[in-house]
């Protein structure tokens, strides 16, 4: 019996390391390389991930595809996977490939979206697959809580995320095992029940980093930053500690949280009923990570490649005065 493939798109910081963790595992692990970054390639090279050179190739391979892409890109990703499935001949070279649990006809794929986006999007994306007569792919929303898999440690042992689903679909005999290995879990037979999960946990992780973001910068333009930090720590340290480590790691990502935050406040506003009060609140910090990805030189750092915003004092110093920047631009535009 040949092993399950897992088609993974794409290979950013959390897929490289999925990736890794399905691999040490015995998972057969593709991507589709055609047309991505150099960067990129060197991280699927340095992984001996298997780079294919189109959708199609992946539709035809893969068991599973996990889909992990920026929130504004989950949409795009679906549906060129859901147009990969339709053509002619990936039906027929799928089936030239044996089923994984012995059936005669070989299983559809089965498509998990595991970006952070909001109930209403997932169920967008789920439609995609749905076909005239029978599924496309099987479709199951989902989300990623944690920071990427890693093994760092003497013993090898692997620390990992938290990989929520929801939906109701039959699941195959190699689903309990992965779902071992990736630390997944089916949290509701509902569609868009995983992506509201997975966005309430962020409102309140990211949604501390971003007023952490206003906190410190603003504190650092008056001088008082060295003062507010002692006051955390001496009155509030779990919250100082949080924030701290917020505003730290924060550069690489802070692109695609802006996206992040919007589908949390449609989240609110929808499944919560909040009424426009959940957009009023994260469109705002959607505009204050838009701010550090755009406006400031924390725009150019990368994960493993960090040299600006590495301390609480260089971040607070750097956001504040790209805002101050950014502003007297402002005004000269206006002004001609």
């Amino acid at each position: 019996m040949r092993s399950v493939s897992v088609g993974i798109l794409s290979i950013g910081e959390m897929g490289l390391g999925i990736a890794k963790l399905l691999k040490a595992h015995g998972y057969r692990v593709l991507t589709v390389g055609e047309g991505r970054s150099e960067h990129t390639l060197a991280r699927i090279r340095a992984a001996s991930i298997e780079s294919l050179q189109s959708d199609e190739e992946l539709v035809v391979s893969s068991d599973y595809i996990l889909s992990i892409v920026p929130p504004r890109d989950a949409l795009t990703t679906a549906r060129r996977v859901a147009t990969a499935s339709q053509l002619p001949s990936t039906s027929t070279k799928r089936q030239s490939i044996e089923d994984t649990d012995g059936l005669l006809t070989r299983r559809q794929p089965y498509y998990l979206d595991l970006n952070a986006i909001s109930a209403r999007l997932s169920a967008e994306v789920g439609s995609l697959f749905a076909g005239n007569q029978s599924a496309l792919c099987h479709y199951l929303d989902g989300g990623i809580i944690g920071p990427p898999p890693s093994n760092d440690s003497p013993k090898a042992h692997w620390t990992k995320p938290s990989l929520i689903i929801s939906g109701d679909v039959e699941l195959p005999a190699s689903f309990p095992r992965l779902a071992e290995v990736l630390n997944m879990k089916l949290v509701s037979a509902k569609i868009g029940a995983a992506s509201t999960l997975k966005l309430s946990f962020a409102a309140l992780t990211k949604g501390l980093t971003a007023l952490s973001i206003l906190s410190f910068s603003t504190a650092q333009r008056e001088s008082l930053l060295p003062e507010l930090l002692k006051h955390l720590d001496e009155y509030a340290p779990a919250v100082g500690s949080t924030a701290k480590k917020g505003v730290v790691g924060m550069a690489p990502k802070a692109y695609r949280w802006v996206d992040e935050m919007q589908m949390i406040g449609e989240a609110f506003d929808t499944e919560g009923h909040w009424d426009g009060i959940g957009a009023g609140v994260y469109d705002s910090f959607a505009e204050v990570y838009r701010s550090i990805a755009e406006d400031t030189v924390l725009k150019k750092e990368k994960t493993g490649d960090r040299r600006r915003g590495t301390t609480v004092e260089d971040a607070a110093e750097i956001i504040s005065s790209g805002r101050e920047d950014s502003m007297k631009q402002e005004k000269v535009r206006s002004t001609e």
